[in-house]
Parts: C-alpha cells; structure tokens; sequence
C-alpha cells in the first residue's frame, strides 16, 4: 500500500512540475512574442517618420486601411497609409515587399504621390549579406535615398531599373540581385499607388482585394 502511495504521489509532482513547466514556457514565448511585436511596431513607427522628411509629413493627415494586393510582393495583409490634405487624398505610405532578395524577401515602406512621384523608401526588415545586400539599410549606406523624388511612369518603365540593364538607378559595388530586387518592389508599389484614386471609395472596407 505504501509503495502504491509513493508511486501515486511521485506521478503526481512529476505531472505537477511538467504542467508548471509547460505553462511558465507558454506564459513567457507569449511575453516575449508580445514584446518582440510591439518592437517591431515602435521601429516602423519610426521608420514611418523617416520614409518622408517631416516636414511634409506633418503636412498630411493620415488614415490606415488594410489591404491585399499582388503587386505588393505576396498576398498578405499589408498596411496602407493613405495622406490627406484639405480632406483630398494626396499620397500614401504602402508596406510591401520584394520577395526575390538574395537571401529572401526584403520588407520596405514606399511613400509616393499619386502621380508616381516617390516620396521616399525605407527597408524594414530583410536577410540580405552583411556587408554586400546590407547596403539598402539606410544605417548603412544612402542607396535607398537614391529614389526620392523619382518618378515611376508604368511597370515597362526602363529607365527605372539598374544601369547594367540600361536604366538610371546605380546599384551599390558587390550585388546586382539585391539593388535590382528592391527596385522592381519599388516600381510595382509606385504603380499600384497610382491606382489608388480610382479604388478610393473601396478602401472604405476592412480589406480590399484585388
């Protein structure tokens, strides 16, 4: 009867500890995931300020739509800052992506006017070589700063495309996949800005699609 106990009594603490145990890993993954998002939030809140000097951005109200589209690298909800002036939607801050980096995708902000004139281009976040893809981090170098105040007419417009491929944008010494990634994203996302004024009155839903 004793031994019975014992053995009753050790498969209980054993089970006790392991849903202690189980439940102190859930409680602090849930901890730290929160954590990890919330950081992530704060920098592209800052990365937000930066992607246009502020003194156009202060000019702007701004509204946040979430949308899914193509041309956006991926079909994932992607967040759609559209910027007011005198109540008339002027330009946007899209999130998208280039989903053919070197060493996978390449998260960016693109702020453009509704005209196909670029605001500006930060990188959120990517996994390209340091010291070779690292180039388009702007802690790095001022390659993305190259895009300000360029305009993109349609996706076949050459000129906004690499020299080595007869365009106008020089890509950084070491790398021709990264530099040319991020600059096709840019491209598709400045054309689908463009569009925006005609899709306004959709973007009144949660999601659009398209």
């Amino acid at each position: 009867m004793n031994i019975r106990k014992k053995i009753l009594k050790h498969a209980f603490l054993i089970s006790l500890f392991s849903t202690i145990s189980v439940a102190t890993t859930v409680f602090i993954n849930t901890i730290t995931k929160n954590k990890i998002i919330y950081q992530k939030e704060q920098e592209k809140s800052v990365l937000l300020k930066q992607v246009m000097p502020l003194k156009i951005y202060n000019q702007f109200t701004k509204k946040l739509y979430t949308i899914k589209n193509q041309s956006l690298g991926d079909n994932k909800k992607r967040n759609l800052w559209l910027l007011f002036k005198n109540n008339q939607a002027q330009a946007a801050i899209v999130e998208t992506t280039a989903p053919d980096g070197y060493a996978g995708s390449i998260n960016m902000l693109v702020a453009a006017y509704f005209d196909g004139k670029i605001i500006g281009v930060r990188v959120l976040s990517h996994k390209e070589t340091p010291g070779i893809g690292d180039k388009i981090e702007l802690s790095i170098s001022n390659w993305i700063k190259k895009f300000t105040d360029m305009y993109v007419f349609s996706l076949e417009d050459k000129n906004f495309s690499l020299k080595k491929y007869g365009g106008k944008i020089e890509q950084f010494t070491g790398a021709t996949i990264t530099p040319q990634s991020v600059t096709n994203a840019v491209k598709r996302t400045v054309v689908f800005i463009k569009t925006i004024p005609l899709i306004l009155n959709l973007l009144n839903q949660d999601i659009y699609e398209c």
